[in-house]
C-alpha cells in the first residue's frame, strides 16, 4: 500500500508537471523577447533623435542666409534704380536747376561754384540778385554750353533774341534769353558759366546802355595822359591825373598799401593788403580789415553791412558796404592778387563812385613773365 500511494504521488506530480510545461509558455517567452526587441529598437530610434535635433542648428543659419541674401537682393535693386535715374532715364525727376533760378536747369556735370560757402551772407546776397556761377569740366567750352541751352530752353518757354560774341564794343557777350516778362543772360569767364537775371529790355539790347555807360565813364577819367603804379607794386594801372597817388605801409607783413586822392576833394580810394590767400573766406579778410580800421579809429567804430560775390580781373571777389557808428558809408571790394597770392582790400569812402568802377575795370595783377 504505501509502495502505491507513492506512484499516485507521482503520476500527480507528472501531471502537474505536464501543466507547467504547456507549449503556451513559448508565446509568452516570445512575447518577451519582442518586448526586448521592441524595446532594443526603441532605444535605437531614440538615438536616431537625437542625431537629427542636432542637425538643427545648420538649418537655422540657412534661413539666416536666406533673409540676408533677400535683404541684399533688395538694397541692390534700389541702388539700381537710383542710378538709371541719375543717368537719365527718368529725366524728369534727375534734372537738376540753376540754384538761384530754378527756371534754368543746370549744364550737366557742371558744378556749382560756392556750394561750400552757401552759408555765407555774401553768397546768399549773390543769388538773391538774380547771378549764379557754375565749373564746367576739363574739355567743355562754352559753345557746347550755348549749344545744349539752344536745344532745351525752348522747350521750357524761353525764347533766344541775341548771341552776341566776345569782344564785341557796343554790347556784353552772351546768350540773351526772355520769358514772362524777364531777360536771362548766359555767359563765360573764364571757361565758367555764368547766369543773370535782367530786364527783358536789356537782354533785347544786349546790355548796350550799361557798355555806354562804362565807355563814357573810362574815356571821361582818361581823357588826360595817365600815370603808372610803381614797378614794383603787385598792381598794375593806369591813374589818371586828376588824383594824387600816396603810398604807405601796410599792417599785414609791413606791405605797402596805395591811396588815391581826387584834386580838389577829400574822396579816398585805398587798396591795402591784408592776409595771405587760402585757409579762410573772404568775409574773414573784410572782418580783418574792419579790425585795422577799428584799431586806427578813437571814437568812430565800423561794422559790415552787407556782401555779395562778385568777379573781378583776378577772379572770385566780394562787394559790399561798411557803416560806422558816426554814419560814415564805404564801398569796399575784396580781391586775390595771382601775383603774390595775397588778398586785398579797396576802400572807396564815397559810395557809387565812378573812380572805383574805373579801378575795377582797369586794375590787374602784376605780370609775373615781367618781373
Amino acid at each position: 500500500m504505501p509502495l502505491l500511494k507513492r506512484k499516485k504521488t507521482r503520476g500527480k506530480q507528472s501531471t502537474k508537471s505536464s501543466n507547467v510545461y504547456m507549449p503556451y509558455k513559448k508565446p509568452a517567452t516570445q512575447v518577451i523577447r519582442k518586448r526586448k526587441s521592441f524595446s532594443f529598437f526603441k532605444k535605437k530610434s531614440t538615438k536616431v533623435h537625437a542625431s537629427r535635433r542636432k542637425f538643427s542648428i545648420p538649418s537655422f543659419f540657412f534661413y539666416l542666409l536666406i533673409v540676408i541674401f533677400a535683404i541684399a537682393l533688395f538694397y541692390g535693386s534700389a541702388l539700381l534704380i537710383v542710378k538709371l535715374r541719375n543717368s537719365g532715364e527718368d529725366t524728369e525727376n534727375s534734372t537738376e536747376y540753376v540754384i538761384g533760378i530754378d527756371s534754368v536747369p543746370a549744364f550737366p556735370e557742371s558744378e556749382f561754384i560756392f556750394l561750400n560757402t552757401l552759408d555765407e551772407t555774401s553768397v546768399a546776397n549773390f543769388l538773391s540778385s538774380g547771378n549764379s556761377a557754375y565749373r564746367l569740366l576739363p574739355g567743355v567750352s562754352i559753345v557746347d554750353v550755348y549749344d545744349y541751352y539752344t536745344e532745351v530752353l525752348p522747350e521750357l518757354g524761353w525764347n533766344l533774341v541775341l548771341s552776341v560774341d566776345i569782344g564785341s564794343e557796343e554790347m556784353k557777350d552772351g546768350q540773351y534769353w526772355i520769358k514772362d516778362g524777364k531777360g536771362l543772360r548766359i555767359y563765360s569767364k573764364f571757361s565758367d558759366i555764368w547766369y543773370e537775371l535782367i530786364s527783358e529790355q536789356e537782354a533785347i539790347t544786349g546790355l548796350r546802355e550799361r557798355v555806354v555807360r562804362e565807355v563814357e565813364r573810362d574815356l571821361l577819367l582818361t581823357s588826360d595822359e595817365p600815370q603808372d603804379l610803381l614797378p614794383d607794386f603787385p598792381w598794375v594801372m593806369k591813374v589818371p591825373k586828376e588824383y594824387v597817388i600816396n603810398y604807405k605801409v601796410a599792417p599785414y607783413n609791413n606791405m605797402r598799401s596805395v591811396q588815391f586822392q581826387q584834386i580838389g576833394t577829400e574822396n579816398t580810394v585805398v587798396i591795402m593788403p591784408v592776409g595771405a590767400s587760402g585757409g579762410k573766406g573772404l568775409d574773414d579778410f573784410l572782418r580783418d580789415y574792419i579790425d585795422i580800421l577799428n584799431e586806427n579809429a578813437d571814437e568812430e567804430s565800423w561794422n559790415i553791412n552787407n556782401t555779395m560775390i562778385m568777379y573781378t580781373e583776378s577772379g572770385v571777389g566780394l562787394r559790399g558796404d561798411i557803416r560806422s557808428n558816426l554814419g560814415n558809408n564805404h564801398d569796399v571790394i575784396v580781391t586775390p592778387n595771382s601775383y603774390d597770392g595775397v588778398i586785398y582790400v579797396i576802400d572807396s569812402d564815397l559810395q557809387d563812385n565812378s573812380f572805383l568802377e574805373y579801378v575795377l575795370s582797369n586794375l590787374k595783377p602784376q605780370s609775373k613773365e615781367k618781373n
